[in-house]
């Protein structure tokens, strides 16, 4: 579901793209900072750059012994021409490249078709595409569609948006060919002071289920967030991030996981944002 359910989101993305009013004038924004890890300290940056139909962005990141990996990534979307593109490459520090070309185009008034291609580090390429109908609801919005792929066969896609009562819920679900399913629903809500909080439930093909809980609180300058996950194995894993701002575009981070086996790391870093 993970593969193909990113080839309906491109789908919904464009929806929202070419719906939504972008700035006229072109905004760009610079991200630096460093981590400190067990393994020693990483640097890293981050530019982004977001005008009318494109957004760009660029990071590097370089480790504690000098090795270097780099993403970029490019959108666009025409709302008069109901299209939307999306171009990432990640290089790794090997050299080796992992690229994603994701197209949608509107066909007809609610009905889209996208295409997805995935380039390997090994230069193996997987092709995946779709059509989809999307429709407003009273409360939200519905997507169905088709999606073919080269490891699944046919998958039937389905996902529903709804607001109410203050809440947003999703559902989604893929059927394979062999019958069998998976699905997710999430329910979320904000209370309007800057805490947030979302309920995951993932159902895998045996039917398991692994449920999230995810709070995130923001107090002024500093905002703080939780992630629980217990497996259907019951295993559990949490992180636990912090956020400090100092009111200028600078401040320090402190994460906090605890694996599935118990473990806990923990890292700290600095950050400083600039227009």
């Amino acid at each position: 579901m993970r593969n193909a359910s990113k080839v309906i989101f491109a789908v919904i993305t464009a929806a929202a793209f070419v719906a939504t009013a972008a700035p006229s004038e072109a905004r760009g924004r610079h991200v630096h900072g460093s981590l400190q890890t067990q393994r020693g300290v990483y640097q890293g940056g981050a530019n982004v750059e977001r005008g009318r139909g494109f957004r760009h962005r660029d990071a590097t990141i370089t480790g504690p012994n000098g090795r270097q990996t780099s993403v970029i990534d490019d959108r666009a979307w025409n709302a008069r021409e109901g299209t939307y593109s999306r171009d990432h490459e990640r290089t790794f520090a090997n050299g080796q490249t992992r690229g994603v070309e994701t197209d949608a185009q509107r066909t007809a008034p609610g009905a889209w078709s996208a295409e997805r291609t995935v380039t390997g580090r090994n230069g193996e390429t997987r092709t995946q595409t779709g059509d989809f109908s999307v429709a407003r609801t009273d409360s939200g919005s519905t997507a169905t569609g088709d999606i073919q792929t080269a490891n699944h066969g046919q998958v039937d896609y389905a996902r529903q948006v709804s607001r109410e009562d203050g809440q947003r819920t999703v559902a989604s679900s893929a059927t394979f060919e062999d019958g069998a399913s998976v699905s997710r629903q999430s329910t979320g809500s904000c209370d309007g002071a800057g805490a947030c909080n979302r309920q995951t439930t993932l159902t895998n093909r045996a039917g398991g289920e692994t449920n999230i809980d995810e709070s995130r609180t923001r107090v002024g300058n500093d905002v703080t967030y939780s992630r629980d996950a217990t497996f259907a194995d019951g295993s559990t894993r949490s992180v636990d991030r912090a956020r400090d701002g100092n009111g200028d575009g600078s401040g320090t981070i402190t994460r906090t996981v605890t694996g599935r086996d118990g473990e806990t790391r923990t890292r700290t870093g600095s950050y400083e944002v600039t227009h």
